[in-house]
């Protein structure tokens, strides 16, 4: 049975679950191939940002295919991601965020790396799932940004795809 949640309630409590933590998985995907990783993170409201390599897989299959999902503890997110060059204003925005939740980083990462191969990804949830338990039963959360619902089913119901 689909039971609605409290939409901003819901998305909340997501929120400072990424503001409580800095590593997080990132799924990617090229030509049916899946690869995952994980990666050290700053968040702005549910949005998730992250500096890497432009030699790196996960840049060629972003820009291939940017849908990709997230794993962080019991929640799965979806999302679209975007890369950004730090020169661009969005990329120095972004830079700001993740130097205030990790002082040092870029810093540690411009003393090794080009400049011209560091790059930004943003990535802009659209679902977030999370299995969690209340009074001892387990249900699957869903918080649906692209329609602004939020709603839970116990686990043995059909999940929505």
């Amino acid at each position: 049975m689909k039971t609605e949640l409290r939409f901003d309630e819901l998305k909340e409590e997501k929120v400072r679950l990424l503001e409580e933590n800095k590593n997080i998985i990132l799924a990617t995907s090229l030509n049916n191939r899946v690869t995952a990783r994980a990666v050290r993170y700053a968040s702005e409201g549910l949005t998730i940002i992250f500096a890497t390599l432009t030699n790196l897989k996960k840049v060629a299959q972003i820009k291939a295919n940017p849908k990709v999902a997230l794993c962080l503890n019991n929640a799965s997110i979806e999302g679209t991601a975007e890369i950004l060059s730090p020169q661009e204003e969005e990329g120095k925005r972004l830079e700001e965020i993740i130097k205030k939740k990790h002082p040092g980083y870029l810093e540690w990462w411009y003393a090794r790396t080009p400049p011209e191969q560091v790059v930004y990804v943003k990535v802009t949830p659209t679902l977030v799932v999370s299995y969690v338990y209340k009074d001892n039963t387990p249900f699957m959360e869903y918080l649906d940004l692209q329609n602004k619902k939020a709603y839970q089913t116990t686990i043995w119901e059909k999940q929505d795809t």
